[in-house]
């Protein structure tokens, strides 16, 4: 019945009626939203403990209003990024993307992927990724870089800019792998600080041990990229 809420409590599960739309709600410690599963038969979502009902309805409704599909939330849905095909899990809200569980979280408008919306996920979490080891190698070589850039560069993963106090990476340094992409960021930190050649060869060899086969791989996407 349009207008109307019926709710049906069960031990772990809540069956909510929506504007005439049956919800299977779960309840989860976790502070956001996620949608389970959305199509024609069944919905199911997950919803914090602690938000409201009438919190829980305006969502729904708004999941409602865009009418996500179960082919764009996790089965069929995958982006390419980082050498490999991840599934994706959608929020109801928009924020930041990550990932966690080798699983693709973020959000999506109108619950359908444009190219320019993959584009900008795979640059976030680029630079999330990025950010991340920078902040742990700046800490253990005692290393600080003021600026970390992103540009596009078809020729080098990364750009020392002393002048400038930073360090630019290429945006598409996204295609590479996770491991890879960590040993870049080891790199482009060392080579800021000046760090000694036996110091950075000592680090290789304990936190990357297949490191001559990921400066092989770099050398083939880049072609004018330095190896010492």
């Amino acid at each position: 019945m349009r207008g109307k809420i019926w709710i049906f409590p069960y031990i772990a599960l809540m069956i909510w009626v929506v504007d005439g739309h049956e919800i299977d709600i779960l309840v989860s410690a976790r502070r956001e939203v996620e949608v389970l599963r959305w199509n024609e038969h069944k919905k199911i979502i997950r919803v914090p403990v602690s938000m409201p009902n009438t919190e829980a309805v305006w969502t729904i409704r708004n999941l409602l209003q865009t009418r996500l599909s179960s082919a764009s939330l996790c089965t069929e849905e995958r982006l390419e990024v980082f050498d490999r095909y991840w599934p994706i899990k959608l929020f109801a809200r928009k924020k930041a993307p990550f990932i966690n569980g080798d699983i693709i979280h973020c959000y999506i408008k109108g619950g359908r992927m444009s190219l320019a919306e993959k584009t900008k996920i795979r640059e976030e979490l680029l630079q999330r990724l990025v950010l991340h080891h920078i902040g742990q190698w700046e800490e253990i070589l005692g290393v600080m870089i003021s600026h970390i850039a992103f540009r596009k560069n078809k020729n080098r993963p990364y750009v020392i800019q002393r002048r400038k106090e930073r360090i630019c990476f290429d945006k598409e340094l996204s295609n590479l792998s996770l491991e890879a992409i960590a040993y870049c960021s080891f790199k482009a930190v060392a080579d800021y600080g000046g760090i000694g050649k036996s110091i950075k060869r000592g680090l290789l060899e304990k936190h990357f041990p297949t490191w001559s086969t990921i400066e092989k791989i770099i050398i083939y996407a880049y072609a004018t990229h330095d190896h010492r």
